[in-house]
């Protein structure tokens, strides 16, 4: 039991490494040589050769690796011509130098070019029109309208008054309330016959949702009193909007017959400044012709130009490409094909295999090792825990002060010994580290369960008193 073990000894760590260690490299050189085969193709064969050496960095042997790459006998006379090739532009590309050094070292010569044209400048537009303004009709006499009611005759605007809702409402309330109290009396009466005590959770939920609907037909008819007094105001109401409409109605037909009076003055007025519009738009018409015949000339003027100026630019680009020629052949030539080497086939390689986690495997074995022991301490300083709160106890309470731990659970080299008068055994064993004699909680609880109770760490204790 807890307090007597001892903790696991620590693994060697050091030796866990080194063979970890040991493995992977073994594991390395297998691979290295898994990821080197030699491969033949129709095109030529890849292959590896090994050698040793001396690492500089540890002093110690190694394994070397030369890669061998072969071309079949025809490409390697292909790769032959083409480089010969390629060394006889190479040649020419050079004698292109002197050439291309003359070329460009005389400037670019722009005297003999085209010269820029420019469009002449187009002729001031017209922008004068004459005007008809002053004859145009605008003032149009206004009929006179009708911009208020007399509401003197309405019916007064009612008020909502809350005397006669509070009145409702109170008279829902009285009659109510004796249905309330009979509805509580029988919910207690109810409850009670159930078992549920006054303040228990059960019985004060059930209340309490009993209360929740009285409060709520309670605010029903709160609610029915306040639809009531609405509705009789919206009566009030509804008499004085009547008589308003009528009021409006009336107006609104005297403002009609003002409006046609206005309409008819307005399309005399109209009709006469169409006629000043009319005459204003020939003048208008007149203008815009001779405007767009002028922006014609201007249009004709900048397409002559603009064509001088392709000119300019061709004559340009000619020079140019006369100037760059010799360049662009040489870069021509070197630019060839180059050689390329033929690619081999690739494979599927070995992967790196895990190697065995040696020093991860001892730390868990020791992490488990330890995790037990520190069980087991824990077990025992919980189990002395239950017992010193089991001696407080029994200095509170006498009467329980005969209770002891005797649960077989909690014993270690147990020996009968004898037979009690109940009919069960006398056992001597140790007990958190201690030698005891008793008898064993589980058989006395199968003859005499009232001298057996369980404890609230889950053991059993037995009232040696009562024995």
């Amino acid at each position: 039991m807890g307090g007597k073990g001892s903790p696991p000894p620590a693994p060697d760590y050091l030796g866990a490494s080194q063979q970890q260690a040991a493995a992977s490299k073994e594991l390395t050189n297998i691979q290295n040589f898994a990821n080197r085969p030699t491969i033949n193709t129709p095109y030529g064969s890849q292959s590896w050769q090994t050698g040793t050496a001396i690492d500089p960095a540890t002093n110690q042997q190694v394994t070397t690796w030369t890669q061998n790459n072969t071309l079949t006998p025809e490409l390697q006379a292909a790769l032959n011509d083409q480089q010969a090739i390629q060394s006889g532009r190479s040649g020419l590309a050079r004698n292109f130098m002197g050439r291309t050094a003359a070329e460009y070292s005389q400037p670019f010569d722009y005297q003999n070019l085209p010269q820029l044209a420019m469009a002449n400048q187009p002729r001031s537009l017209q922008t004068g029109l004459f005007d008809y303004t002053p004859g145009l009709t605008t003032d149009v006499q206004q009929q006179d309208l009708q911009r208020s009611l007399n509401t003197a005759d309405n019916p007064a605007l009612p008020q909502f008054d809350s005397s006669y809702r509070d009145t409702v409402a109170q008279s829902l309330v009285e009659r109510m309330q004796p249905v309330h109290e009979r509805q509580q009396n029988q919910l207690e009466t109810q409850l009670a016959n159930q078992g549920f005590t006054i303040g228990s959770e059960g019985y004060t939920r059930a209340l309490g949702d009993l209360q929740q609907r009285q409060a709520a037909e309670r605010y029903n008819a709160l609610d029915m009193a306040g639809q009531e007094a609405q509705r009789l105001f919206n009566m009030g109401m509804g008499s004085r909007q009547q008589a308003f409409q009528e009021d409006v109605t009336g107006g609104q037909f005297g403002n009609a017959a003002a409006n046609q009076a206005f309409q008819q003055g307005m399309s005399a007025d109209q009709f006469r400044n169409q006629s000043l519009g009319q005459a204003q738009a020939l003048d208008l018409a007149r203008m815009q012709a001779q405007n767009a015949a002028t922006g014609q000339q201007f249009g004709l003027n900048q397409q002559f130009a603009d064509a001088q100026n392709r000119v300019r630019q061709q004559a340009i680009a000619e020079q140019m490409q006369r100037r760059g020629m010799s360049l662009n052949e040489m870069n021509a030539l070197l630019s060839g094909q180059q050689v390329q080497m033929p690619q081999m086939p690739s494979f599927v390689a070995a992967q790196r295999s895990e190697t065995p986690n040696i020093l991860g495997a001892t730390q868990m074995g020791y992490d488990a090792a330890l995790g037990a022991y520190n069980a087991q301490q824990a077990q025992g300083a919980n189990m002395m825990g239950g017992l010193f709160s089991l001696g407080s106890a029994a200095l509170s309470n006498p009467a329980a002060s005969a209770f002891m731990f005797s649960d077989r659970r909690l014993k270690r080299n147990i020996k009968r010994i004898g037979t009690h008068a109940t009919g069960v055994g006398i056992y001597e064993y140790t007990m958190l580290g201690y030698p005891q004699v008793g008898v064993m909680a589980q058989e006395l609880q199968a003859v005499r369960p009232d001298l057996v109770k369980r404890h609230q760490n889950g053991y059993l204790m037995v009232n040696y008193g009562g024995l």
